[in-house]
């Protein structure tokens, strides 16, 4: 699976800060055991993170 781009996830919010903060909350999740939320599973919590965004599994204020 590819990493998205930024320009994928400014659809998602055009502000970085808050993609990262979405990110970074998902990402302690499912270093936490949280489980996963789409079928393909990354090995770095954080590239996960992104793509449940990506896919829209994960909301803004989740």
């Amino acid at each position: 699976m590819n990493n998205p781009s930024f320009k994928d996830l400014a659809e998602i919010s055009s502000s970085r800060y808050e993609i990262c903060m979405m990110a970074a909350k998902r990402a302690r999740r499912i270093v936490n055991g949280s489980d996963f939320l789409t079928k393909d599973h990354e090995d770095k919590p954080v590239t996960q993170a992104l793509h449940e965004i990506m896919e829209g599994k994960v909301k803004k204020n989740d």
